[in-house]
């Protein structure tokens, strides 16, 4: 097999530097549509919540188990195809998974909207699932392998911030379709369009220098890293790439199945399992699913008002998230800005849940009530601000390439299922433990992820993937 060197002869580098400006742009593009259809699919459902029609409940209004599955049904079916997604992209490559994703979102979306039953709502809703479930696994790693190191941090967290920033555009389009007087089925059928800009994206996009290299298209792996790297960059990702690939190959010199089987790599998974859930464990999506029940039931407001008055708590998130995922991310250090994340969250949860106590008493204080909406703002930022934001990147770098798609994969997966726990039983420990018992035992569960976090997570901030591989076998 030819070198780098000798691959590299009769390339035009000028016209492949001159190239990297539209790849980056590109990439960006990605970023921003595959982030969109993650966070307009999972939030426009809580304004359309409040209105739909076809429950079992009082002028056939979803009841809170009825709102848990139609809630979670998404998310459920969004692990499995993290599952998937983790399982056939060293097979098909992420081009053909990442617009596999897409489509299905655009009938899953369809019949969602027409559903004339629960039961074809909760299938519509699983579809989308399916589809997101697949891009949110596999758009983060594709994102860090296409991307040098020094634009990394600020390109992979694109698309975690326009998880929020598009969250803000579907309670935004609730409300004014709400003010319009527009159904719960309109609300919904606005899914269809990230799911269709993210499909002609996804059109345009080329499969990853690892996926090539796995499968012994040396020539075009080489070629897209000139473009997408450059320079000694290039080179060393090639070399790191073809290294690896000889040591996961079978007998017969084809690629063999990516496995947990040393310490090293166990320690990975683990780090990388509890990061998904760490993401969603700080309660941020039943926030963003429930706000406007929230405020229904603790300030009394008319179901059209709550889903206006969501639109600002959702802007925080939005401008935190901004600010965080694309301004500080590569100013400090990932396990800092992850500690400090989770501290403030901790704190606030812990305000959110004494506020509870007044709003729950006899008397049922409202100024309790607007001081902690205000908390809740304020826990947003953190969340969404730090946390969020370093946990997505943090598994798109942690994972050696050999096993970066199972990895993540099966991190999606458990981040998936505890977004699915968290929206099933959230309404159901709101009515038992109430507003004051839920927050706190979230504040627990909190202290929790920033022990391991602070014991167990590592710090990839300026290092390359050999760099952050060398370390973790010699901590493993």
């Amino acid at each position: 097999m030819a070198d780098f060197d000798e691959l590299s002869a009769d390339l035009d580098m000028a016209q492949l530097a001159e190239k990297r400006r539209r790849h980056i742009r590109l990439m960006s593009c990605l970023g921003i549509c595959a982030g969109g259809l993650y966070g307009y699919a999972l939030t426009s459902l809580s304004g359309a919540l409040v209105s739909m029609n076809i429950g079992s409940g009082h002028l056939g209004h979803l009841n809170a188990s009825e709102q848990g599955m139609v809630t979670s049904s998404l998310l459920l079916c969004a692990a499995l195809g993290s599952y998937l997604a983790g399982m056939f992209n060293d097979r098909f490559g992420p081009h053909h998974l990442i617009l596999t994703g897409a489509l299905l979102s655009i009938p899953g979306a369809a019949l969602s909207a027409l559903a004339p039953n629960l039961l074809l709502l909760i299938l519509g809703r699983g579809i989308i699932g399916m589809g997101i479930g697949m891009t949110s696994t596999i758009v983060p790693i594709y994102l860090a392998d296409m991307i040098g190191v020094g634009e990394r941090g600020r390109l992979v967290s694109i698309n975690s911030v326009m998880i929020v920033v598009w969250q803000l555009l579907a309670v935004s389009v609730n409300a004014v379709l709400n003010q319009l007087g527009a159904g719960w089925r309109s609300m919904l059928w606005t899914v269809m369009v990230p799911a269709v800009l993210l499909s002609l994206i996804a059109l345009a996009i080329h499969d990853s220098p690892a996926h090539l290299v796995r499968h012994g298209l040396h020539t075009e792996a080489v070629r897209l890293l000139h473009t997408t790297h450059g320079g000694s960059e290039a080179r060393d990702t090639y070399d790191s790439l073809v290294k690896e690939n000889r040591q996961h190959q079978n007998s017969e010199g084809k690629p063999a199945k990516a496995t947990f089987s040393t310490p090293w790599l166990r320690r990975i998974l683990v780090i990388g399992i509890g990061l998904g859930m760490i993401n969603q464990l700080t309660g941020l999506n039943i926030v963003n699913y429930y706000a406007p029940t929230i405020f229904v039931s603790t300030l009394g407001f008319d179901p059209s008002l709550s889903i206006l008055t969501t639109v600002p708590v959702i802007l925080v998130s939005a401008l935190a998230s901004v600010i965080g995922g694309l301004g500080l991310i590569d100013r400090f250090n990932r396990r800092t800005i992850l500690a400090v994340g989770l501290g403030g969250t901790i704190v606030f949860l812990i305000g959110i849940g004494v506020s509870y106590l007044f709003i729950e008493s006899p008397n049922g204080s409202k100024t309790a009530a607007w001081i902690m909406i205000a908390m809740m703002m304020v826990y947003v930022i953190f969340v969404q601000g730090l946390v969020s934001p370093v946990t997505w990147l943090l598994l798109a770098e942690i994972f050696p390439a050999s096993i970066k798609s199972r990895g993540m994969g099966y991190s999606n997966v458990a981040m998936n299922l505890s977004n699915f726990a968290l929206s099933l039983f959230f309404p159901i420990l709101l009515n038992g433990l109430g507003g004051s018992g839920t927050y706190l035992l979230f504040a627990a569960i909190n202290i929790g992820s920033l022990v391991f976090a602070l014991a167990m997570v590592p710090e990839t901030r300026g290092k390359s993937q050999m760099q952050i591989e060398q370390e973790a076998r010699e901590r493993g």
